[in-house]
């Protein structure tokens, strides 16, 4: 699953290490730490009323679920 540039530069901030574009090359531990932290993200955004980042992170968080279901 493809990251859009906005979606890879978030992950890349989040997560704090280059990260590949396409979800399905990442192992499936870091996803899980990706996972945890967009999903800090996702709350402080909530926290903030901050829409803008929401917009991003939202998506973002269920192509990581998406994935990592797909490993079930």
């Amino acid at each position: 699953m493809e990251l859009t540039d906005r979606e890879h530069e978030v992950v890349t901030n989040v997560y704090g290490d280059e990260m590949p574009t396409d979800l399905r090359e990442i192992e499936t531990e870091q996803l899980v730490a990706m996972h945890d932290r967009v999903a800090q993200a996702v709350q402080l955004s909530y926290d903030d009323d901050d829409v803008e980042s929401l917009g991003i992170l939202l998506p973002l968080e269920g192509k990581i679920t998406n994935v990592l279901y797909d490993r079930l």
